[in-house]
């Protein structure tokens, strides 16, 4: 029986008057279809008896009879202190965190959930960071392992207009408690163009509202206010945890509409408890600017790269002195890999089921190639490789690609796993026939999917244009020189679809 301990944040974030998360039903779902126990602390009954609301009290002790309880206390040793030395005790909530965290590192508990940051910074002192997860990192793990068990048997991402949704989905209550007037916000909004992503019965399970703002529009709330210039505003953003990286794939959708609006700066206004939406922005290069009333304001930069930051804070923007390669793709991966390049021959209605690859905008592709000089801020260029017959027609190019990580030498099968998460065309079998036959070769290539191309080169372009020789295909990270580069995406931007 594995055991899974809460930590008190989980067990009454439901009570918090601005919902700091939203996935706490996605969470008990896989944690129950897994047949996982939940198991909780003394500690957190004692911290609930001090709740203040005696309503909220009652409330929260009834919900605490569903769950298994640890009744013995032990303390924890001095070697579990000696790895924290870098983490004094100085409050009951450190010590009360210290206590959990030794039910995990004594084995008496399997796992332990929570949502501070600290205690997972901990964890990977006590060498049990694969055993403490936050709420996004379990679902995205448990859903990458057991993908037969995820209830969602299609998603997709369509914009729509407010008026078409159902208002009373349960989608929208905790934005309605955290936001007053919500209901009314939504009338004004019926006709505008919002971002939808269903999932079974047609409930929601994510959903993006941008605006465009010129340099006229003045948000007096913000401070310090902002200087004239053109924004787009992220409205509203909310997902579900599913497991399937639709945070990512609405930011694609985000970065794409700055671009063809031709916008400088992205901004969006957040409480500050919403942590996970704010670690993902931040990731992708979403800064603290400042405050409008209680609210947080966090803003990207669209108009120069900056070096020193990684690529995926710089992106979509791509450095102008980085490398261009090849990254030819077999056929039976292309599609599912990089849905957004999809050929017009192919069927998109296959793209629409429950794999977390072709959300993310993050993708790992593994290769064994003999040689990879590319490295973080190159580009890629994606070669589909050909059917056998028409070779030189059926192979074009697709699109590019930002390179933000190049592994090599993975030290055992649990590192190579890991790193591969679940943003892999490949299935678990595949990935195991790679280590056990090619482990000394293995290169993994994580890149941020940037364009599809709108036309597709063929390689008999390629070979016209001497990119590739007479009887040649594109070689894995074959560089290509400016002049190459230039020569595919002038033919990739020409007016018509190939």
């Amino acid at each position: 029986m594995t055991k899974v301990l809460l930590d008190t944040n989980i067990i009454i974030h439901r009570e918090n008057d601005i919902v700091t998360n939203y996935s706490i039903g996605h969470l008990y779902r896989w944690i129950d279809r897994l047949k996982l126990t939940k198991v909780i602390h003394p500690l957190t009954e004692e911290e609930i008896s001090r709740y203040n609301d005696p309503n909220h009290l009652e409330v929260l002790k009834v919900k605490l009879e569903a769950y298994d309880k640890i009744y013995t206390k032990v303390v924890p040793t001095q070697d579990f202190y000696n790895h924290l030395k870098d983490f004094p005790e100085k409050t009951q909530n450190d010590k009360v965190d210290n206590q959990f965290l030794y039910e995990v590192y004594s084995k008496r508990v399997d796992l332990l959930i929570t949502e501070d940051k600290r205690m997972q910074r901990k964890a990977e002192a006590l060498g049990i960071k694969n055993k403490v997860f936050s709420i996004e990192q379990f679902i995205n793990i448990a859903s990458g392992k057991y993908p037969k068990l995820i209830e969602y048997k299609t998603l997709n991402v369509k914009p729509i207009r407010f008026g078409e949704l159902n208002s009373k989905d349960i989608f929208f209550d905790s934005l309605r408690k955290a936001y007053p007037g919500f209901d009314d916000w939504l009338a004004r909004k019926s006709e505008e163009q919002v971002y939808v992503c269903f999932g079974d019965q047609n409930k929601i399970l994510g959903l993006l509202y941008l605006k465009i703002e010129d340099e006229n529009d003045n948000d007096n709330k913000i401070s310090p206010a902002f200087s004239p210039k053109r924004r787009l505003k992220i409205g509203t953003f909310k997902t579900e945890s599913t497991g399937f990286r639709l945070g990512e794939r609405f930011l694609k959708i985000i970065f794409d509409y700055a671009a063809l609006a031709h916008i400088d700066e992205i901004y969006v206004t957040m409480y500050p408890n919403i942590t996970n939406l704010r670690q993902l922005l931040e990731d992708w290069g979403f800064e603290l600017y400042g405050k409008k009333d209680k609210e947080l304001v966090l803003v990207k930069h669209l108009t120069k790269y900056a070096p020193e930051r990684t690529p995926l804070q710089n992106f979509p923007l791509v450095n102008p002195h980085c490398n261009k390669f090849f990254l030819p793709i077999k056929p039976q991966y292309h599609k599912t890999l990089l849905p957004d390049a999809i050929l017009n021959t192919e069927n998109a209605t296959d793209l629409l089921g429950n794999i977390a690859h072709r959300y993310a905008l993050r993708k790992i592709y593994i290769s064994c190639a003999f040689r990879c000089d590319a490295k973080p801020g190159d580009l890629l260029v994606f070669y589909r490789m050909g059917d056998k017959d028409r070779k030189n027609f059926s192979s074009v190019v697709t699109g590019t690609g930002i390179v933000s990580k190049i592994k090599k030498g993975f030290s055992s099968w649990n590192d190579f796993a890991n790193s591969c998460q679940n943003r892999t065309v490949f299935p678990l079998s595949q990935l195991q026939w790679l280590w056990n036959n090619r482990r000394e070769q293995l290169i993994l290539v994580e890149f941020l999917f940037l364009e599809a191309f709108p036309k597709r080169p063929t390689l008999d372009f390629l070979r016209r244009e001497t990119i590739c020789g007479p009887k040649e295909g594109a070689r894995p990270f074959q560089p290509l020189n400016d002049e190459q580069f230039g020569k595919i995406i002038a033919e990739a931007h020409k007016l018509g679809e190939s």
